[in-house]
């Protein structure tokens, strides 16, 4: 009796890397076809900064705060990130893109799924074939198209 439960053990255990293999290749599939979807990466386009931004105190107070972030303690606690786009320059961006209130809430929110535990729920679609790292920009929370000028 224990040997045989011992024996589904293993048998176990040694399928589960097989099923990790099975979504991998899903991963490549759908990247070699097309189907997944394509999210730009990079630099993010930068508009002329309107009068009021450039006086803005709290703009300078959060912008130096996020690169002081970026610059002095990001490299020395060796964050590793989960996401493609880095939870700072994820910040950087929806505060850019949405404004501050909206942009504190959804770094907020990003910064709390920013684990492994958060990782076990992530939809496979939206891991990079790439780097392995899940997609997630600001743009993605956006309700409608933003028009274009």
């Amino acid at each position: 009796m224990k040997l045989s439960k011992c024996c589904i053990g293993i048998i176990f255990l040694t399928a589960l890397p097989i099923l990790g293999i099975a979504q991998a290749s899903d991963l490549e599939l759908l990247a070699e076809s097309g189907s997944a979807p394509s999210v730009p990466f990079g630099q993010p386009k930068k508009a002329k900064p309107q009068t009021f931004l450039r006086i803005n105190p709290v703009y300078w107070l959060l912008n130096g705060a996020l690169t002081g972030y970026q610059k002095v303690i990001s490299p020395q606690i060796s964050a590793e990130c989960l996401y493609e786009l880095s939870c700072s320059r994820f910040s950087r961006v929806a505060i850019q893109e949405f404004g501050v209130i909206k942009g504190i809430a959804l770094s907020a929110d990003r910064i709390s799924r920013c684990n492994r535990v958060a990782a076990t729920s992530i939809e496979f679609i939206r891991i990079s074939p790439l780097t392995g790292r899940v997609i997630d920009t600001p743009s993605m929370y956006r309700l409608k198209a933003k028009k274009s000028n």
